[in-house]
């Protein structure tokens, strides 16, 4: 430590200090003067990416600025994060993400390209309760129903997911132990491929969100068996929850929330989670939401998104641990 005795230089300092406080203050205060951009994980089309810019486009009106969207799909969303978490800590360049990427991939990867403390939470946007999806080609239409199909075979149910470690596979797994019945998990390269196996009726069931899986079930193409959702939501009739079949504690959703590098100053975190928050709120663009199959869920403040990190984080460790994960 370098003690300054010269009065001059030492007034000269301070004096330096406080222009720079002065003018990080002008910055925050006038914030946004420039585009900003939501870095989406995964490829145009999909819909994490159509959520994105439908906030995007709502959150333009209120920042008066243009919000755009830059999709940086690969590699378990770990391309996406990186780029962000190497990003000027400004509020410009944001995650446009699940916070599974905080709570939930910690678990499972032992070389993350990333450390939690690298993001801050801004808020989340909305959710979309994930769903075990049968074929048609089962007799299957209630949970209980599910559980004596799974023990009359001897190689246990065939449940499709997106790969060893994805959260789809993490829900297959848990849903069989809770359930106490035997599976057999097949890795596909994406949902859309083991639809196709599903209707064919070469998988018996299939992880998916909601939003997807409704528009199949409603034409006869596939049969939703129960939701993970905690509420009913755009449930069909008919269809249960794991809550309604005696599994309280089979609640899972997919989440749509924006994080930022961390450093980001809170003024500038507070303006964004403000935004967000108008945004979701425009009963035009809740209503795409829920159309969607998605629940409009904006957090109360950045403190309450990350209690909500801190709470997902405990939760899903406990789920994980007994499945001995650990990926590279």
């Amino acid at each position: 430590m370098t003690l300054i005795h010269n009065p001059r230089r030492r007034a000269v300092l301070v004096s330096s200090l406080a222009l720079a406080a002065a003018g990080a203050r002008a910055q925050t205060a006038d914030f946004p003067t420039k585009p900003i951009t939501f870095v989406v994980p995964f490829a145009p089309g999909g819909s994490t990416d159509v959520t994105a810019r439908r906030v995007a486009e709502e959150m333009q009106k209120t920042l008066r600025t243009s919000v755009v969207i830059e999709n940086k799909p690969g590699a378990g969303s770990f391309v996406a994060t990186s780029h962000v978490v190497k990003s000027a800590k400004d509020g410009y360049t944001l995650l446009f993400a699940g916070p599974g990427i905080l709570s939930l991939n910690p678990h499972i990867f032992r070389n993350l390209p990333y450390k939690v403390t690298d993001l801050v939470p801004v808020s989340t946007v909305s959710k979309q309760a994930f769903v075990i999806n049968g074929s048609p080609a089962i007799p299957v239409r209630t949970v209980a129903e599910l559980v004596a199909f799974a023990k009359t075979k001897p190689d246990g149910l065939s449940i499709g997911t997106v790969g060893t470690g994805t959260t789809s596979h993490i829900l297959a797994e848990w849903i069989a132990r809770t359930l106490g019945i035997k599976a057999i998990f097949v890795p596909y390269k994406g949902t859309s491929q083991s639809t196709i196996d599903l209707i064919s009726g070469r998988i018996d069931v299939q992880i998916d969100g909601i939003s997807t899986a409704v528009a199949m079930h409603t034409t006869g193409k596939t049969r939703i068996v129960a939701s993970m959702g905690a509420e009913r939501s755009i449930i069909p009739d008919g269809v249960q929850t794991f809550v309604e079949a005696g599994y309280p504690q089979l609640v899972a959703y997919a989440n749509f929330a924006v994080m930022a590098p961390a450093g980001t100053p809170d003024p500038v975190v507070r303006k964004l989670h403000a935004a967000i928050v108008a945004a979701v709120g425009v009963p035009a663009l809740a209503e795409k939401l829920r159309a969607n199959g998605e629940l409009p869920d904006p957090s109360a403040s950045p403190e309450d998104f990350a209690a909500l990190v801190r709470s997902e984080f405990k939760r899903w460790g406990d789920i994980v641990k007994p499945m001995n994960l650990s990926l590279d």
